[in-house]
């Protein structure tokens, strides 16, 4: 009996981790949605299981964008909920006195070369200006980007491997007036820590900013009229703070290539494979001619073979660039870019533009389907 127990355990386990691979690695989130599938539930693994179907429906679904953002909701109401009373019974009170640099708490697991270094660093240089910035780093990787961060940083935690209540603590102690949460979904426990409100004020930015949190102690989700028009936000648990001109400047890399002047005629798909749902890959069928495909994850036969169940292998070339300086060399040889939806680009389409490339789209209901909407 107990060998039959370890073996369900593990059986669970191992749906959770493959259906982690398939969406992450490969691109398949339909695939992941099956595989996690039989453990929706289920005692051990139906949180994770049902956040899994959650997050790959927002790449590819059949029901409505409502319907979908409905049941995010209620996850988060169900799930990502820890009692304040309880997680911070006994630890020290702010001091609440008034004090010339306020600080400014950034948490998130993407201080690296991602979308939250290149659509906010020019923000918080100018809010190290005039504040001190304290960073609780969630994610492992480090590169050039992370040095920048770490050079505008009053102080930097590594609360990697925090659970939810030990992060909710730490943040609470380091006593913030203002904290912006850059990891969203990305990053649930984060989430899960936020809900006690361990800062004085608390904004929603950009990373995992997919989705409305469900939470509702935040004081605002930062946004724009396109990408999150007041009319929807009924969508949004959090008040809509929208920003004229547009909710993020695009900062963009030493090495962004020049224009070239020609470029070609072959439209180029630059996007995380996840992103290519059924009616993305239906519309590109009626495109004639040859299409670029271009990301790391295409070196996998797995993803390359979900393009070509619609697409016949004469029409498709796939482009496994070495990192972003050559994905970037590749995308501004282009006169235009096919975006994805429902899920669409937002840094990439930032890239496209900057480098003169013309960008089509198609403009959705949610955050995540609204990038291209001002652009």
């Amino acid at each position: 009996a107990r060998s039959g127990v370890r073996t369900k355990a593990l059986s669970g386990a191992a749906r959770v981790a493959r259906a982690d691979l398939a969406m992450n690695t490969f691109g398949l989130p339909l695939q992941a949605i099956e595989l996690v599938n039989p453990l929706l539930g289920s005692a051990e693994h139906g949180e994770d299981a049902e956040l899994t179907t959650l997050m790959a429906s927002l790449y590819d679904r059949d029901e409505s964008a409502e319907a979908l953002n409905t049941r995010i909701i209620s996850f988060s109401r169900r799930v990502l909920r820890l009692d304040a009373s309880q997680v911070l019974a006994g630890q020290p009170t702010p001091s609440g006195k008034p004090r010339q640099r306020p600080r400014v708490g950034l948490l998130s697991p993407l201080f690296c070369v991602s979308p939250v270094y290149f659509l906010t660093i020019a923000g918080w240089q100018h809010v190290a200006k005039g504040s001190d910035i304290v960073v609780f780093n969630r994610g492992h990787k480090t590169d050039w980007a992370t040095e920048i961060f770490k050079g505008l940083a009053s102080e930097w935690h590594n609360v990697q491997e925090m659970d939810a209540v030990r992060l909710a603590q730490a943040m609470h102690a380091a006593d913030i007036d203002v904290l912006y949460d850059l990891g969203g979904w990305m990053d649930p426990v984060g989430l899960k820590a936020l809900s006690v409100k361990p800062a004085k004020q608390m904004f929603k930015w950009v990373g995992g900013q997919s989705v409305t949190t469900g939470l509702d102690n935040f004081d605002g989700w930062i946004g724009d009229e396109g990408q999150s028009p007041m009319h929807l936000q009924h969508l949004y648990t959090e008040p809509l703070v929208n920003i004229d001109g547009g909710y993020a400047t695009y900062t963009p890399p030493d090495y962004l290539p020049a224009t070239p002047k020609t470029k070609s005629d072959v439209p180029v798909i630059f996007s995380n494979p996840a992103k290519l749902s059924r009616a993305f890959l239906t519309h590109v069928q009626g495109i004639k001619g040859k299409k670029r495909f271009v990301h790391q994850q295409f070196k996998y036969a797995q993803s390359r073979a979900q393009v070509l169940k619609f697409l016949p292998g004469s029409d498709v070339e796939f482009v496994t660039p070495s990192g972003h300086q050559e994905a970037l060399e590749v995308l501004g040889q282009h006169k235009v870019m096919l975006d994805t939806f429902p899920y669409s680009s937002g840094l990439t389409a930032q890239e496209a533009l900057a480098m003169g490339v013309e960008v089509q789209a198609r403009v959705g209901t949610l955050f995540c389907e609204r990038h291209c909407a001002r652009l």
